[in-house]
Order: C-alpha cells, then sequence, then structure tokens
C-alpha cells in the first residue's frame, strides 16, 4: 500500500511538473515572440565607415592576422536618455563619441590570463547629452583564435524600449533555458524516490543532467543574459562546457533506458566526450586553444553521438523488438535531426533565425516525449515493483505456514512414538500389577497405578479445521497465544479438505494474518481473549474473530494501520485476498474489542 502511494503521489507530481512545463514554454513563446514592425523608438545603426570604405553591419572580416586593428566610424543624433546597445564576439573594443571614449572592454589584464580572447560581451552604454550629431568610434582587435572577426549592428534607444525590443528577440531563449535549468533540478530531486526502489531511476537523474546541460549553454549563450550577469568569463565557461557535455548524461539515458544488447559502442562515446570535454577544458585553462575554437570538434562530436544513439533505438527497435526502444525512437530522432539543421544553419544555410533555435526547439519536443515515456516506464517499474513486494510477502507466509506445518506433524510424530513406546511398556506394567495382586500387596499396586495417572505429554490442543493445513496454521498460533500468556483462545473453523477455486494457501494467509494482528494486540491487554470461528455454506466461507486490543493506529482514511516496523501488510494482505476471490472483509474497533469479519466464494 506504501509504495502504491508513494507511486500514486510522484507521478502525479512529475505530471503537475511536465504540465507546467509544457505551459510555460508556450505562453513564453507567445510573450516573447518577434514583432512584425521594428520598434519606433530602437535605431540600429548598421551604417559605418572604415578606411573611406562605406560599410553595413553585421560583417566578417577575413582573413585576419592575430590582433589586426579594425576602426570604424558613424555619425548618430541621440536623445536625451538614449543608450547604446553594443555587442562584442572574442573582440577587445573601444567606443569613443566625439573622441571622448564611453566604453571599454577586453584590455589586456581585464580578464583572467587562460581567456585567449575576451568572450562575448553585450551591455547598454550611456551616451553624453550633446543635442546634436555626435561621432561613434569603435576600435576593435580581431580574435587570436580565430582569423575571422564578426562585427554586429549597434542599437540606439532608451533603456526601456532597447529591453522590450531584446526580449521580443531573445526572450524566449532566455526563458527556455531557465525551464531547462528548473526542470533539471525537479528531476535531481525526485531521483532519490526512484532510486529507492528500482536502480532504473536512474533514468531521471541522466535526464535531469541533460537538462541541466542544455540550460547552461543557452542561459550562457543568449545575449539578454550578459545584461543581468556582469561575467562574461562565467557565462563563456558556462555556455561551452554545457554544449560540450550534453550529450554525456543523455548517452548514459540511453543506456539505462534502451539496455541494448550492445552497449559497447555507447560506452566508447561516452568515454571519447568525456575525455574530449575535460581535454577542452584544460587546453582552455593552459591558454593553448580556447573553448570557442575547441567548439568546432563538438560540432561533430555531439551530432554524431546523438545520431548513433538514435540508431541504436531503431537497431534495438527492429533487430530485437525493444519495447522502451520504440517508445524512444522518435524522441531521439527529433533531436538528431534539430542538431544536424543546427549544425548545417551554423556552416551552410545562415538562415535568418536565432542562434541554437533548431537545437532549442528539438530540445523541447524532446523532453515532453520522452518526459510522458518516462512517466510510463517508472509507473511500470514501480507497479512491477509492488506485485513482487506483494509476492514477497506471500512467499514469506507461505514458507512460515510451512514450518508450521512441520512443527505439527513433528509433535504428531512425536506423540505417536510415546504412545508406541506406552503400548510396549502396557504389558510390563499388567505384569507389574499382577505380582502385587498375586502377592495381596494392595497398597503398592495403588501406587504403582496412581505413577501411572500422570497425564501425557502428547498433543496439546485438538484439531480445531478439517483442512490440514489451515489447522497447522491455526495450531500454531494457538500455540503462540498460549504461550504469550492468553488463555482464553478458542479457535472452531469449519473449513472444508478442498478449499475450490481458493487456493488453500490464500486461506492460511487469511487466518495466520488475523490470528498474528490478534496475539500481537491481546499481548499487554487486561483480560486478554481470541475467538475466532469460520463457516461453509452455500459455496461462501465467513470468518470472524474478535479479540482484546490495548492500542490502535488509524489512518487519515479511516482505516489502520500496524505499528511493526515498516507499517506491516496484514489487513491489506487479507482484504486484496478476500476481494480477489468475490468477497469482501470488514474491521471495526469499539471498547477495546477488535472485530474482524471476512468472506469469499470458494466456488
Amino acid at each position: 500500500m506504501k509504495i502504491h502511494k508513494i507511486r500514486r503521489t510522484v507521478m502525479a507530481a512529475l505530471s503537475l511538473s511536465f504540465l507546467v512545463l509544457i505551459t510555460l514554454l508556450f505562453c513564453s513563446v507567445l510573450l516573447f515572440r518577434s514583432e512584425e514592425k521594428e520598434h519606433e523608438d530602437v535605431e540600429t545603426i548598421s551604417g559605418w565607415t572604415i578606411d573611406d570604405e562605406h560599410i553595413r553591419l553585421p560583417r566578417s572580416f577575413s582573413p585576419l592576422s592575430p590582433r589586426t586593428p579594425l576602426t570604424l566610424t558613424a555619425q548618430i543624433r541621440p536623445k536625451p536618455g538614449d543608450y547604446l546597445y553594443i555587442k562584442t564576439v572574442y573582440t577587445p573594443v573601444k567606443l569613443s563619441v566625439d573622441g571622448q571614449m564611453v566604453y571599454q572592454y577586453g584590455s589586456d589584464g581585464s580578464l583572467p590570463a587562460f581567456l585567449l580572447d575576451p568572450p562575448t560581451k553585450t551591455a547598454l552604454v550611456a551616451l553624453p547629452e550633446t543635442g546634436h550629431k555626435v561621432t561613434l568610434t569603435l576600435e576593435y582587435l580581431s580574435p587570436s583564435q580565430r582569423d575571422t572577426a564578426t562585427l554586429h549592428p549597434l542599437l540606439l534607444g532608451s533603456p526601456s524600449e532597447l529591453m522590450i525590443h531584446l526580449f521580443s528577440e531573445m526572450g524566449f531563449s532566455l526563458f527556455f533555458s531557465i525551464v531547462l535549468l528548473a526542470l533539471g533540478i525537479i528531476l535531481a530531486l525526485v531521483t532519490p524516490i526512484f532510486t529507492r526502489f528500482d536502480e532504473s531511476g536512474m533514468t531521471f537523474f541522466w535526464l535531469g543532467l541533460f537538462s541541466l546541460c542544455t540550460g547552461a549553454w543557452s542561459f550562457g549563450e543568449c545575449n539578454l543574459t550578459g545584461l543581468f550577469i556582469d561575467s562574461p568569463s562565467f557565462l563563456y565557461l558556462l555556455a561551452f562546457l554545457g554544449l560540450f557535455s550534453l550529450a554525456v548524461p543523455l548517452l548514459r539515458f540511453g543506456m539505462v533506458v534502451l539496455r541494448p544488447h550492445t552497449q559497447v559502442l555507447l560506452e566508447i562515446l561516452c568515454v571519447l566526450l568525456e575525455f574530449s570535454v575535460c581535454g577542452a577544458a584544460l587546453l582552455q585553462l593552459l591558454g593553448i586553444i580556447s573553448l570557442s575554437r575547441s567548439m568546432y570538434l563538438f560540432h561533430v562530436l555531439t551530432p554524431s553521438c546523438l545520431c548513433i544513439l538514435a540508431g541504436t533505438a531503431l537497431w534495438e527497435s527492429i533487430r530485437f523488438e525493444n519495447l522502451m526502444a520504440r517508445r524512444l525512437l522518435l524522441p531521439t530522432a527529433v533531436l538528431a535531426v534539430s542538431a544536424l539543421l543546427e549544425a548545417g544553419n551554423y556552416y551552410l544555410f545562415h538562415l535568418n533565425v536565432q542562434k541554437s533555435f533548431f537545437f532549442q526547439i528539438g530540445v523541447l519536443l524532446f523532453m515532453i516525449m520522452v518526459s510522458i515515456q518516462c512517466g510510463h516506464f517508472m509507473a511500470e517499474m514501480l507497479a512491477l515493483r509492488e506485485q513482487n513486494h506483494k509476492l514477497e510477502k506471500e512467499l514469506s507466509l507461505l514458507e512460515r505456514q510451512t514450518r508450521m506445518q512441520e512443527e505439527h506433524y513433528k509433535r504428531i510424530t512425536e506423540t505417536a512414538i510415546q504412545e508406541k513406546q506406552q503400548r510396549h511398556d502396557f504389558r510390563h506394567h499388567i505384569a507389574a500389577l499382577r505380582d502385587y495382586l498375586e502377592k495381596d500387596e494392595t497398597n503398592a499396586a495403588v501406587a504403582y497405578l496412581n505413577a501411572l495417572s500422570v497425564p501425557s505429554t502428547g498433543e496439546k490442543f485438538p484439531p480445531v479445521c478439517r483442512n490440514e493445513s489451515v489447522n497447522a496454521v491455526a495450531l500454531y498460533y494457538q500455540d503462540m497465544a498460549v504461550r504469550s500468556g492468553i488463555a482464553d483462545c478458542s479457535i472452531k473453523l469449519d473449513i472444508p479438505e478442498e478449499t475450490g477455486r481458493v487456493p488453500v494457501h490464500a486461506l492460511c494467509i487469511i487466518v495466520g494474518n488475523l490470528l498474528e494482528n490478534a496475539v500481537t494486540a491481546c499481548a499487554k491487554a487486561d483480560s486478554p481473549f481470541i475467538r475466532m470461528r469460520g463457516r461453509f455454506a452455500d459455496g461462501i466461507l465467513t470468518i470472524v474473530m474478535d479479540n482484546r486490543y490495548t492500542d490502535i493506529c488509524r489512518t487519515s482514511e479511516g482505516s489502520f494501520r500496524s505499528r511493526k516496523p515498516g507499517g506491516g501488510t496484514g489487513l491489506w494482505s487479507v482484504r486484496s485476498i478476500a476481494e480477489k476471490y468475490g468477497g469482501g472483509c470488514r474491521f471495526e474497533a469499539e471498547n477495546t474489542v477488535f472485530s474482524s469479519s471476512v468472506y469469499l466464494r470458494l466456488d
């Protein structure tokens, strides 16, 4: 019962969490959708002059030697209170207004030494209020780890209008990353609950870790994040390590859920990715190769691993008819295709969509589908666990019943041996008495007879039932009751030898559980008693029992709970067996007397 309640509670919590997740994500799509018209109060400064040449941003300059200077100028007419939104990617930058520097980023010594190029940085820069046209000057230095410098246009407007404009373009990505991080934490928290019952609960850990890695990548990469967290180095590490690592927990998740017949390939991929992530991090810390340069390796590794995982699911579903592989085939295929589209857009298509858009959509669909499948998977595992728990309980009771029968038969055997010995000695007793009487030694004969009249140590209780198995169980607990100080223990059961469609062990479980609970309840009671009666008529067996009790524990639902460690399952077993065979049961407690009544159909 306890496992069943936990399973229902956890599944309800997970279902609610995923429902909230889906609702929030779709609401964010509507809330942060791009508007069809440009914000009137936000101006995009895309026209610039470099070396007397007019250019438009965004634009990439290549090939360039490391730290090649690029100086751009433009004229604007800012309004009072206007700010500039500036974004720089791996390039040190200085921004001047009419020759006066107002912003600087990425200069030597301003960032940790292991960063070979300044990480991507976004900022809102206040402009001096001049009331007339001003000349903007941007001074860039090209990256040391790339031969290409990509320059982005600036935005001009009030802080509020700039934030509204940026949220309309990038709000979904930020919100998506926060939801993934929260989902990862939720899955990590529920993992111990499931692993307590079955090791397959680790599926939620790996799925949660994948969600955390993907959320970290999306959070660190989003340009809006840099406006709220002024730590480009931290966001840089968060984005790239999240991107590099996300395939590892996904492969581990696949191995736990799919249980493929051959895990060698997935294990090799996991080890390869783990070494690659550690190697990329070490090269960055040593100042040899930046994470932004190692990214190109993972643009190949990550989609390849996702495609292999999807291929494994396809192979397992076709070759071995793996049910979980069939369930996960579509989600893994969607994720693999989205990763390929993301890589293709980065290198080939250059569509006018936000970076990581395709993969974010793929992750969203993957998480929704896999969460539903994992919910079904764990529900089945917990149901199987609950069934195994019931079978273990029944097996334990059957083993106890066997021990009772063995003890009962042992007592019968000992009694038979004693009777045989007594019959053997009877002739000697007759001879001795005849000798006393022939010698007219009456007193000696009477003394001899008194010695023979000592009660036999044979069977302690008479049979209480025609069914030998049930009789053995009842006598076992009757003997236990007497040894516990319960002298008033009366058991009479009308149970036939043939029990019809109800297996005899089920009846033993009912009688054994009721008597065991009664002996425990009477142990400390005043004037303890146990009275059990059974009647079989018209195919229906009815068993009723009354016993004394001192203390009882009720649940919030009005039923009774055992005080044994773990809660006990006695009454629950009785009820489930009775209902299984077309009957029912009722338990009542009043005036220190506990009443039990059970009926079930044997025909």
